[in-house]
């Protein structure tokens, strides 16, 4: 069965990976960069967090901590350290990748994936009854981070599966414990 799912994941890589272009290669690139990741972390916090609950700031921003440090140190020390599963750019040879180079060894699950889903759900959770616009926004830029990663040769879509539902499963946590502390907060300015 496992040898099946892998097949199955590497022959989705191949024709994704396969089918690059011109057109979307430096998008693609710009989508898997850290820095582009800030750009959309401070649109996000100034359109939704302080335009929606600007005295809550600090609450969104530790529920957003929470979300990296779980999802981030959770796809490294809890699955790429455990399971070992070579990215396709160190197992599979004629992959494309565009101004990349491999990284490390291992790639299930994908850290782009757990980082961007994680944060998709808490943004969700916390931003779906006041801005549909801005939770739609935040679920195209998860998306196409995770294709970037399959496009760009670093991530099977498997790794890129496992990242998103660990992510979600991050970001859950993340946002209870932000509503943990903020109904503690709000029982003790009723007293």
């Amino acid at each position: 069965m496992l040898d099946t799912l892998n097949s199955l994941d590497t022959a989705l890589f191949r024709w994704i990976n396969s089918h690059h272009c011109t057109a979307l290669d430096w998008p693609m690139w710009v989508f898997s960069q850290h820095w582009f990741w800030l750009v959309v972390l401070t649109l996000a916090f100034c359109l939704l967090t302080l335009r929606y609950e600007p005295r809550r700031w600090w609450l969104v921003a530790l529920g957003v901590s929470l979300c990296f440090l779980i999802a981030d140190q959770g796809s490294v020390h809890l699955f790429k350290e455990t399971v070992c599963r070579l990215r396709p750019c160190h197992a599979l040879e004629d992959v494309y990748m565009f101004r990349t180079k491999c990284g490390g060894q291992y790639g299930f699950v994908s850290s782009h994936a757990a980082n961007a889903f994680a944060l998709l759900t808490f943004v969700w959770i916390r931003y779906s009854k006041v801005s549909r616009l801005g939770v739609m926004l935040m679920l195209a830029w998860a998306m196409l981070t995770c294709y970037s990663r399959v496009y760009l040769g670093k991530h099977y879509p498997g790794d890129i599966a496992g990242g998103a539902v660990f992510g979600i499963v991050a970001g859950l946590v993340a946002w209870w414990v932000a509503s943990f502390i903020e109904k503690k907060m709000q029982k003790n300015e009723t007293k």
